[in-house]
């Protein structure tokens, strides 16, 4: 028997916003009017009798599948392809209600998710992860910087702005989804899990920023993920174990921990992703993650936070998980603890009817599973997929990556770019900077943004000399570029040296740090150090003349290469540093340092 349809708080809240800011085309901010957009909203009575006559007439194995979000690859793909014919058959024969899109390029992403959705029983949900916008998954769409940077500046506007383009973006190529934003509080800086990922430790600066973000997103059509709860900004490895744990005492992570999540329940997100840590003090001892914890899942999150939105998983795939509780079991116990959602099970398809059996074996009441796919099915109605799934693909370059979007990128990387430190070497003059060499210091030895950086560095100063310092570097190149600096008007010490997670910082190698700091000696005012997307190094090269920090680590987490962009205009006296630091890097560099002039 179906269930009585009652939207809970955050449904009636956020169709409502729904219907009043949908989409706000022609708006500039969280404050602007807005009007309604058919193309991306359905009334609210429309959409709950929908999902209500959908729900009834689904058989249990259908139900199930709903609850199941795969995963697809965005690039183009032949009919006959394995891949594709796989994600056909999960779509058209399983009945899977979600997928989950990784890479592409915006008219390969459309043209694919238009093929599912035409074999999908029902619309299908589409998500991907954007934390650094769409330009993380898509090539030619918009990569914003890593949230600190919107802390860095301070501005809702700017955090709403972010989420209004990424909505833009992602549902003219058919996303629906984004699982950003991160919300976890950073508060340890001698273990910053996830560096410049976070908003940082300011909580009120958090709440503020992600509800702006959340709202960016969710106005303009799109459904934001709060993430990853419980809280993974002070976790720490379960020793001879993968998983990680809040060794927190109850109160601390209820004050901090929770407290990020609820402000962002307040804000009306539509999804909460739980991860796989544990939280023993607030779990009555238990050593199990969210993932599979009802008393953190449901009755944390649910029942004492109030969220009423539709809580997923994270990656149910991952060999920890399986080793652990098995492939479909972890699945079964996600969904035990209060999730409405299960992303990427290690099989999908098994994963459905083992669900199935749990339900007719009586271990999972129906009307459990039905309370979640009526959750899903509103909000699949509420976005109007009920009516329109597809995508105008005519559209899509029209919309991603267009320059607004772009210029919006360069704002936030010049408004967001810190100068944690200037012994007098800004404001610069071109004309007196001299020749230039570039100590270019990264942490792998592959990396693709050190290389890229430099091109943009020698193209701004012709004649600029680089060096590159990676793992694996001769003494006999420390000399060389030693030799170079001391001839050198100016030397940028360019800094890719991002945190260990779960482990420390990011430090500098001792090599590097001995030479560095003897350059230093040699050319006391006249070296500058710029920190790619690592705050935490600001205090490493104290004898430096000035020192940037930019909040991009690069890969899924923000862009990195903006800045060097800014970086050169601090140097040509085109912008006046405004960021501050949104995390206390050390004593002598606490949250909020930044210096104007």
């Amino acid at each position: 028997m179906p269930v009585a349809f009652k939207p809970p708080r955050l449904v009636r809240y956020g169709l409502a916003v729904l219907a009043a800011f949908a989409a706000c085309r022609g708006t500039s901010g969280p404050g602007a009017s807005a009007r309604p957009v058919p193309d991306l909203t359905a009334p609210l009575p429309e959409a709950r009798a929908w999902a209500q006559k959908t729900l009834a007439g689904l058989s249990l194995e259908r139900k199930a599948a709903q609850m199941i979000c795969a995963e697809i690859r965005g690039e183009y793909v032949a009919e006959d392809d394995p891949r594709y014919q796989q994600w056909l058959h999960l779509v058209r024969d399983e009945g899977i209600g979600a997928v989950v899109l990784y890479g592409g390029t915006p008219h390969d992403t459309a043209a694919l998710l238009n093929r599912l959705q035409k074999a999908a029983p029902l619309p299908l949900f589409v998500s991907a992860d954007f934390e650094g916008g769409p330009g993380q998954q898509l090539a030619g769409a918009t990569e914003f910087p890593a949230n600190m940077a919107l802390s860095a500046i301070g501005s809702e506007d700017l955090a709403y702005e972010v989420g209004k383009a990424g909505a833009a973006e992602g549902r003219a190529v058919g996303i629906h989804i984004t699982y950003s934003p991160v919300v976890d509080i950073q508060t340890d800086p001698d273990n910053p899990v996830l560096g410049v990922r976070s908003f940082g430790a300011d909580l009120d600066l958090l709440g503020r920023l992600a509800g702006a973000y959340i709202r960016g997103y969710q106005e303009n059509g799109m459904l934001a993920t709060a993430k990853h709860y419980p809280g993974r900004g002070e976790v720490v490895l379960i020793p001879g174990t993968e998983y990680t744990i809040n060794p927190k005492p109850a109160e601390r992570v209820e004050a901090e921990d929770f407290l990020a999540f609820k402000k962002a329940i307040e804000a009306e997100v539509a999804y909460i992703m739980s991860e796989h840590i544990s939280v023993p003090s607030a779990a009555e001892g238990s050593d199990l993650p969210a993932s599979v914890e009802k008393k953190l899942a449901t009755d944390w999150l649910k029942i004492r936070l109030g969220f009423e939105g539709v809580l997923t998983t994270d990656d149910m795939w991952y060999e920890k998980v399986v080793r652990r509780f098995g492939a479909v079991e972890a699945c079964l116990l996600a969904v035990e603890a209060g999730h409405d959602a299960v992303l990427k099970p290690a099989d999908p398809a098994a994963t459905i009817r083992g669900l199935v059996e749990a339900v007719r074996s009586g271990r999972i009441p129906e009307e459990r599973i039905d309370a979640s796919v009526l959750k899903i099915l509103t909000w699949k109605a509420r976005l109007n997929l009920h009516r329109n799934r597809f995508v105008d693909e005519s559209r899509v370059s029209s919309v991603v990556g267009r320059q607004a979007h772009k210029a919006l990128l360069q704002r936030i990387a010049d408004e967001s770019l810190t100068l944690v430190k200037n012994d007098g070497f800004f404001p610069a003059e071109p004309d007196r900077l001299g020749p230039v060499v570039n100590l270019s210091v990264q942490k792998r030895e592959i990396d693709p943004a050190p290389a890229q950086v430099d091109a943009r560095i020698r193209a701004a100063f012709p004649g600029a000399r680089t060096f590159f310092f990676g793992p694996a570097t001769a003494a006999e190149r420390y000399k060389e570029a030693l030799k170079a600096c001391e001839a050198a008007g100016t030397v940028i010490v360019s800094l890719f040296n991002a945190r260990t997670a779960y482990k420390d910082n990011g430090p500098l190698r001792a090599s590097d740090l001995e030479f560095l700091n003897r350059v230093i000696r040699s050319k006391p005012k006249s070296v500058v150090a710029m920190s790619y997307g690592n705050p935490y190094l600001a205090s490493s090269l104290p004898g430096a003349a000035a020192f940037a920090v930019g909040y991009g680590e690069g890969g899924f987490f923000g862009n990195q290469v903006v800045y060097a962009d800014s970086f050169i205009r601090l140097l040509k006296g085109e912008i006046r540093p405004s960021g501050r630091l949104p995390v206390n890097v050390s004593a002598g560099f606490p949250i909020g340092t930044g210096v104007r002039y």
